[in-house]
């Protein structure tokens, strides 16, 4: 079995600002001891945003579909709206492989009159 890969400096970095919001929430929502606890947090986690921030900026661009952000904000599996795009995909490749292949067959039955006809046109010549 082949080990983990190692976490991006980027992941580490989304993993430290989700770990502190949590905190902050858990804090929130059993009752906080005080005010000054709150700002404390808040600030940790504020304190995590440049290092995310860095590290976003050092990554290629990524596209995430919109699509994806909604199914997740849901609480939806991501790994579900995988599937769902690979399963439309395969639809779509199914259609297009259909008219593909119509067209293919029409390109090849055009070029065969057109040959045919080629050859008909030079023995018309050929007998003057």
């Amino acid at each position: 079995m082949s080990a983990a890969p190692a976490p991006s400096a980027l992941g580490q970095a989304l993993e430290k600002a989700i770990w502190e919001l949590h905190q902050l929430e858990k804090i929130i929502e059993l009752g906080a001891p005080s005010d000054e606890r709150v700002i404390e947090k808040i600030e940790d986690f504020a304190q995590t945003l440049p290092a995310l921030r860095e590290a976003a900026e050092k990554c290629d661009d990524v596209e995430i579909p919109v699509e994806l952000l909604r199914d997740v904000d849901q609480g939806k599996k991501p790994m579900g709206f995988m599937i769902n795009q690979i399963l439309a995909a395969g639809t779509v490749n199914e259609t297009v492989k259909g008219k593909a292949n119509v067209y293919r067959e029409f390109a090849e039955a055009l070029k065969g009159k057109l040959d045919g006809g080629e050859k008909k046109a030079g023995a018309k010549r050929g007998k003057k």
